[in-house]
This record gives structure tokens, C-alpha cells and sequence, in this order.
């Protein structure tokens, strides 16, 4: 195989072709037809789709990780000025570091709901049952106390 062919701005053949496969795959064509429009067999066409939706992902995984970046540097800069005004009871900025902190929360998924598995079995439910039976007999005399 040969060395690959670049163009002026430095895109090779081959992305070029990448690329007209993904265009050619959204208005529906299957790989069969792109392969045919493009002069190279379904399994090529397939590739060539491939290829560039999995480098269009890795292009979005670096632009989101430095969004990312400059929103941490933002909410640094707004915690830096805004915290110690908020420590001595300003109320907008106490406001302000709520704020950011959500941000901050949201940012990195902190508030992502938690999966749990609560499984009722009959041990369990003769537990809770125990449990409140005991509660029961404690309440009921502070209760007859007058407490």
C-alpha cells in the first residue's frame, strides 16, 4: 500500500472519501449504493463510515474535555471572588456560590441519580415489623408519662 496522498490543507484522500460516505449514509443510501458511488465494495463503504464517525467522536471527546476546562476556570474564578464575601454573610454572594456549586455538581455529574437495588424479602419485612414493635413499646410509656 501506498504512502498516503495529502491536499493542500494537509486532508488526506482517504478522508475525503470518509467524509462523502458519511454524507452519502445520512440522505439513506445504504452501503451497497455507496460503495457503488464511491467506486469501492459495500464492506469499504462501511469502513469508510466507520472510520469517520469514530473520528468525529474522538474530535468531540477533546472539544468537550476543554469546555470542560474553561468552565472549571470560570467557576474557580467566581468561587475565589465571590467565597470570602459570602463567608461574612453577603447574601448575593452566598447566592452566587450556591449557584457555581450546582454548576460545579452538574459539571461533573455529581448530582447523577444512584442505581440501587432494594430487594423486599420476608426477612426484611419481619425485621422492619420487629423494629417497629420495639419503637412502639418505648414511645408508649413516655407517652403515658406525659412526655
Amino acid at each position: 500500500m501506498g504512502a498516503p496522498r495529502f491536499n493542500s490543507s494537509g486532508t488526506t484522500e482517504s478522508q475525503f472519501r470518509q467524509h462523502d460516505a458519511v454524507e452519502l449514509r445520512r440522505t439513506g443510501m445504504s452501503y451497497a449504493q455507496i460503495g457503488e458511488q464511491l467506486g469501492v465494495d459495500r464492506k469499504t463503504a462501511w469502513t469508510y463510515v466507520q472510520r469517520a464517525l469514530a473520528a468525529r467522536a474522538r474530535e468531540t471527546v477533546v472539544d468537550r474535555d476543554a469546555l470542560i476546562g474553561e468552565q472549571v476556570v470560570i467557576l474557580d474564578t467566581v468561587f475565589e471572588g465571590m467565597l470570602p464575601k459570602a463567608a461574612l454573610g453577603d447574601t448575593r454572594a452566598a447566592e452566587i456560590v450556591i449557584r457555581a456549586l450546582d454548576r460545579h455538581a452538574k459539571l461533573f455529574g455529581l448530582d447523577a441519580p444512584i442505581r440501587v437495588n432494594a430487594q423486599v424479602t420476608d426477612d426484611r419485612v419481619a425485621r422492619v415489623m420487629q423494629l417497629a414493635e420495639q419503637l412502639a413499646e418505648i414511645r408508649l410509656p413516655a407517652v403515658e408519662a406525659g412526655q
